[in-house]
C-alpha cells in the first residue's frame, strides 16, 4: 500500500479543487451552483484527509474554516463573473499557493496543539494575514453580489464568528474551546453584523465594503486578541481604535455620497 506524505496528500488536493474551479464554467449555469458546493465539501473532506493527525471535534471547525471559505471565495468569484479561461488561470494560480499556505499553516496549529515545534510563531503572523485575507476577499465578493440587508447582516456575523474563532483558538491551542473564546468570537461577530447593517446604507462599492469590514475585523481581532493574551493596554487599544478610525475617515471621504 502506498503511504503518502502530507505535502503529497496537499498537492492532491490542490490539484482536485483547482481543476473543478477550471471546470466551473464548462457545465450548464445550473450545474455550476452544484458544482460550487462540491468544491468547497472537497475542499473540506481532503483538507482533513491532508492533515488528519489527532484531530477532535472543534478542531474540524478551527483547522478547516479558512481554507474551506478560500475555496468558497475563488469559486463564487468565476461562477459570478463568468472570466474567461486566461482569467481563470490566473485566479488558479492565485489560489494553489495560497491555500497550499494555509493548509501547511494549519499543520503547524495541528501538530504544535501536542508538541512545541519551531515554525509556531511563524505560523501565527501567517494565520493572522491569512484570516484578514479571506475576509478581505470573501466580504468584497459578498457585497459584489448585492445582497439585501436581511442576508448580508446574518452571514456577516456567522462568517466573521468562525474567523474570530478560529484565530483566537490559535493564540494558544488548547485542546478544547473556552467560554472565552466563544464568547469572544459571539462579540466579535456581532459588531461586525452590526457595523454592515450601517453600512448598508452607505453608497459604497465592494471593495470599500470588503475593506470596511475587514478592518472591523482587523480592530476586534487585534483587541481580542490581547485581551486572551492579558496584555490589553489602554495605549494598544487607542492605536487599534486609531487604525479603525482612521480607514473609516478615508473611505468617507473617497465615497460619492451623491450616488
Amino acid at each position: 500500500m502506498i503511504r503518502l506524505t502530507k505535502k503529497q496528500k496537499i498537492a492532491i488536493t490542490i490539484a482536485v479543487v483547482a481543476s473543478g474551479m477550471l471546470l466551473q464554467n464548462s457545465v450548464s449555469f445550473e450545474m455550476r451552483w452544484w458544482l460550487v458546493g462540491a468544491l468547497v465539501t472537497a475542499s473540506f473532506l481532503l483538507s482533513v484527509w491532508s492533515l488528519y493527525f489527532d484531530l477532535v471535534g472543534f478542531e474540524f471547525l478551527t483547522l478547516f474554516t479558512l481554507p474551506t471559505l478560500l475555496t468558497a471565495t475563488f469559486s463564487l468569484f468565476i461562477i459570478e463573473f463568468t472570466p474567461s479561461l486566461l482569467v481563470r488561470l490566473l485566479t488558479v494560480l492565485i489560489f494553489a499557493p495560497t491555500f497550499y499556505i494555509m493548509l501547511l499553516t494549519e499543520n503547524i496549529f495541528n501538530v504544535s496543539a501536542e508538541r512545541n515545534i519551531p515554525l509556531l510563531r511563524a505560523a501565527h503572523t501567517v494565520g493572522y494575514l491569512a484570516t484578514l485575507f479571506v475576509s478581505f476577499s470573501f466580504f468584497t465578493l459578498l457585497f459584489s453580489l448585492k445582497p439585501e440587508i436581511y442576508i448580508s447582516v446574518p452571514v456577516v456575523f456567522i462568517i466573521s464568528g468562525l474567523l474570530f474563532l478560529q484565530a483566537l483558538w490559535q493564540i494558544r491551542l488548547e485542546n478544547r474551546l473556552n467560554r472565552e473564546i466563544v464568547f469572544s468570537s459571539l462579540v466579535g461577530g456581532l459588531v461586525t453584523a452590526q457595523v454592515t447593517a450601517v453600512l448598508s446604507a452607505w453608497p459604497l462599492n465592494q471593495f470599500a465594503f470588503g475593506l470596511a469590514i475587514t478592518t472591523i475585523v482587523y480592530v476586534a481581532l487585534g483587541i481580542l486578541t490581547h485581551k486572551a493574551k492579558k496584555d490589553l493596554t489602554k495605549k494598544t487599544f487607542l492605536e487599534y481604535l486609531l487604525v479603525g478610525v482612521s480607514v473609516f475617515a478615508f473611505i468617507t471621504a473617497v465615497t460619492n455620497w451623491g450616488t
